[in-house]
């Protein structure tokens, strides 16, 4: 899914390192970086 500069990216439900869900429309009116990293760091 390709999302493009300026434009609202859609509500997704991801679970969290503590695992606990986190939605993205809990954020709404607040800046917001989503960074996805490997799994356990391992580069792969």
């Amino acid at each position: 899914m390709e999302i493009k500069e300026g434009v609202a990216a859609p509500d997704f439900t991801l679970p969290s390192h503590t695992d606990q869900k986190l939605a993205l429309s809990s954020f709404k009116g607040r800046p917001v970086v989503v960074a996805f990293m490997p799994f356990a760091f391992t580069g792969g």
